[in-house]
């Protein structure tokens, strides 16, 4: 009996968590309405050619996905409440700081790409082409360590930006995690993407979390030491 019970307090425990991922996964998508309005009535083949509107879309991926790192983290931690709550807190949490600082980085991906077409069809020149190729991809790869660190830190917003390009550069083997946790989200949705779109905000983040435990712990050494 007491075995019973055992195995049915697991299955249960599951069952809360697989719910927990559905529930902040979901809050997700609704907070990224205008991007997915956008995949919607434009099309994402078009992106390139609306770029600048597709990045203002885009803008309320920056928090969304910082509450989602937030909340997945709770999860890992085992110090998860609820899902809205969770989801809420991180959200909410210097909103406007999280707002500005997709603006920044969409602005930037704006300035890049120009640079790479206008390099690489008006004028061509090898070298600028391959310049603005590597900083559009590095402002690219430095997104989960961006919206990482504004879950967990209250900074200026240069700082969140000078400690994502540090953790892209000065750690390349999370970097390449990171990566490859989104194409293998990718190849998810390809495979199964009835299902996998109801978890993969939370999968992805939950990814990002667990990979970048180590670092995180460090960073929150330097920042308890920077206070005593």
């Amino acid at each position: 009996m007491l075995s019973e019970l055992f195995h049915l307090d697991k299955i249960l425990d599951v069952c809360e968590k697989i719910l927990y991922f559905l529930k902040i996964n979901m809050f997700f998508l609704i907070s990224n309405l205008p991007v997915l309005l956008f995949f919607l009535f434009v099309g994402i083949t078009r992106v390139r050619e609306y770029l600048p509107f597709f990045l203002v879309c885009l803008l309320p991926a920056g928090p969304a996905f910082s509450a989602v790192l937030f909340a997945m983290n709770r999860m890992f931690r085992g110090t998860y409440t609820g899902a809205w709550k969770d989801y809420r807190a991180g959200y909410t949490d210097e909103f406007f700081k999280k707002i500005l600082l997709a603006a920044i980085q969409g602005v930037l991906l704006w300035v890049f790409w120009t640079n790479v077409e206008f390099f690489s069809l008006q004028i061509p020149c090898l070298p600028l082409m391959l310049l603005f190729i590597v900083l559009f991809a590095g402002t690219v790869l430095m997104t989960p360590n961006l919206y990482l660190l504004s879950s967990r830190y209250q900074m200026p917003v240069k700082d969140y930006f000078r400690g994502a390009v540090l953790l892209t550069i000065t750690k390349p083997a999370l970097t390449f995690g990171n990566l490859a946790a989104a194409v293998f989200i990718l190849m998810l949705l390809e495979i199964k993407a009835g299902t996998v779109v109801l978890f993969m905000a939370s999968i992805y983040g939950f990814l990002i979390v667990f990979m970048n435990r180590k670092a995180v712990r460090m960073l929150d050494e330097q920042a308890g030491a920077g206070q005593n």
